[in-house]
């Protein structure tokens, strides 16, 4: 970093103390309480029951949930790293894109002051703010919260000396263009591997809020490779700001943030069964915002969803981008394109991901290859293993001359012999007549296929101009347990997930949404 001139203008500084540290953490037995119910429900699957950043979903997410044990934050807005109760209610309530912790703005706002107080109870050194004190010198330190000053004009002066700041004391991790490939060799304190932030994706760990994001350049990012800044506190550190927001649109920053919507459902005389009917078109349609649980830059950004039922049925149509059809999974390097809706069977949901015990979700997972498998039919490892050797099992319902010797493909075989088929695994069942899967779960490694009988979700995909278009259809009514009734006039929490076979998606690999809720016309 080079350090540059302690601005005469610094003199203008006005506090913004009193607005940045207008909120406090609750500290009353009550509110401890009730911070520790909903960290045990929302929290413990990725960040363990104590905190330690060990939940059973923590190897699957990148980067690693935080250990609130250590006390160590990576968004502060302060000289001395520690996080403001304001830094943590932020955090909480908006999530950290780039990350996979979700915003948690849709709950109620004295609950999130909860969870602020319970996270701060796990730290084993009390998080202490300093009193608030400018830099004695140039160059040097202040105290608690870090003061900004007075917005300076972003004019033809300010944008050259924002370019020559950027040039020689970000661009050696940023990039020269800010797109996050300068040194990119870099790990955290954990050791883990981390990468310098592409800053034309708009995508931010901490709010872009020019102030929030003044503060983040001065305090740096705690226990990663980006620096404390304090050379630029002054005039130099808002442009710097107004330099790297110029990199980013206002709109990519918007759909890198988790937030919820409502998707109505309508009610028309008819479904379509297609879905590139028409009557999509003059559907109401809401685009999701995707988050990768595994980071990655070339992720589905959105998800466009319609929603139609007609008293009966109901009708989703999902839409998004993807620059590959991957619609085969049987050679080792292979993974398909799949898209699921998860229902909540409760108003209040259980952890988006997957539920928890005694509280399921009902899944509806439409899978890329089982879509081609219909096409005109099941796709057997012949087809990308032509001169595979296939064992030939014997079939009763034909006689020994009626049975291939050679290239026996599966729906030549008796079930019995194709054990996951013959067992009535509806994964294996080649004989399969709908590209979707009707899903139960309780948790993380209870994902299970609702009894046959009960499969009552059909879904059609399509594939053309890098994109794919799906359609869920099922009736209102659920079918048997672990399925979800959906009734005209209510609401229904619902997810949503989508996998990207050429990023090596599967299983929990793979870019949600939090929860949305689903209003359905009466």
């Amino acid at each position: 970093m080079k350090p540059v001139a302690f601005a005469a203008g610094i003199v203008a500084i006005v506090a913004m103390a009193a607005v940045a540290a207008a909120g406090a953490a609750p500290t009353t037995p009550e509110a401890l309480a009730l911070g520790k119910q909903v960290f045990e429900k929302q929290c413990t699957p990725c960040h363990g029951a104590d905190g330690r950043g060990d939940g059973p979903a923590a190897y699957l997410l990148y980067p690693r949930p935080r250990n609130f044990r250590t006390g160590k934050f990576r968004l502060v807005s302060t000289w001395d790293g520690v996080p403001t109760d304001d830094d943590l209610f932020r955090t909480i309530s908006r999530g950290m894109p780039g990350s996979a912790m979700p915003a948690w703005g849709y709950l109620p706002e004295d609950t999130r002051w909860a969870l602020v107080a319970y996270v701060k109870s796990l730290a084993e050194s009390p998080l202490v703010v300093k009193p608030a004190s400018e830099p004695a010198s140039e160059g040097s330190q202040g105290s608690g919260l870090i003061s900004v000053p007075t917005e300076p004009a972003y004019d033809d002066q300010a944008k050259a000396r924002a370019a020559e700041l950027f040039r020689d004391g970000c661009a050696s991790c940023h990039g020269a263009s800010g797109h996050g490939d300068g040194a990119t060799d870099q790990r955290d304190e954990a050791d883990y591997p981390i990468r310098p932030r592409d800053l034309t994706t708009g995508v931010f760990n901490g709010s872009p809020e020019p102030q929030d994001l003044y503060r983040r350049i001065v305090a740096g990012m705690p226990g990663t490779p980006m620096p404390m800044s304090e050379w630029a506190y002054g005039p130099d550190a808002w442009h710097l700001t107004h330099f790297i927001r110029s990199l980013s649109s206002d709109d990519q920053r918007a759909r890198a943030e988790m937030r919820r919507f409502t998707i109505p459902v309508t009610r028309v005389a008819a479904l379509p069964d297609h879905p590139d009917a028409g009557v999509w078109a003059r559907t109401p349609v809401v685009n999701l915002h995707l988050m990768p649980l595994w980071w990655r830059y070339d992720r589905p950004e959105e998800l466009s969803v319609r929603a139609l039922h007609d008293g009966t049925e109901i009708a989703l149509q999902l839409v998004w981008t993807d620059a590959t059809h991957d619609a085969t999974a049987m050679r080792p390097q292979d993974f398909r394109d799949a898209a699921a809706i998860e229902l909540s069977g409760t108003p209040d949901p259980p952890f988006f991901a997957m539920g928890q015990k005694n509280q399921f979700v009902n899944i509806w997972m439409w899978k890329s290859e089982r879509q081609a498998d219909l096409e005109p039919a099941f796709q057997d490892l012949e087809k990308v293993y032509p001169n595979l050797g296939i064992d030939s099992y014997p079939n009763v319902s034909k006689s020994p001359l009626e049975q291939p010797s050679r290239h026996a493909l599966t729906l030549d075989f008796n079930p019995t012999f194709v054990t996951a088929w013959g067992a009535g695994n509806i994964v294996a069942n080649p004989l399969r007549t709908s590209a979707a899967e009707d899903l139960v779960a309780q948790g993380f490694g209870t994902l299970r296929a609702r009894p046959e009988m009960n499969q009552a979700v059909s879904a059609t995909g399509v594939y053309g101009t890098d994109s794919y278009r799906v359609i869920f259809r099922r009736e209102l009514v659920a079918k048997g347990e672990g399925a979800v009734t959906l009734q005209p006039g209510s609401s229904v929490p619902v997810a949503f997930a989508v996998w990207n076979g050429a990023a090596g998606d599967r299983d929990g690999k793979k870019s949600v949404t939090i929860w949305q809720e689903l209003k359905i016309d009466p």
